[in-house]
């Protein structure tokens, strides 16, 4: 019991440095259109940038990249 409970806390204080990680290093302010849906960009530390993409058929998420 005392192991999960520690698992838990672990995977709760790195599933909010993820998120932190990607608001603070891939996050833009740009929306990008396709198909009459708004995407929201992100970039890579290339700055290569990006859409993330849900494809039904697996029910996966899938990064797609853009052209600026």
């Amino acid at each position: 019991m005392r192991n999960l409970f520690i698992f838990l806390i672990f995977l709760t204080l790195t599933s909010c440095s993820v998120e932190k990680r990607i608001k603070d290093h891939s996050y833009t302010e740009e929306w990008h259109f396709e198909n009459g849906t708004r995407y929201q960009v992100y970039k890579t530390k290339t700055g290569r940038k990006y859409i993330i993409v849900f494809t039904r058929n697996n029910y996966n998420l899938k990064r797609k990249y853009i052209r600026t």
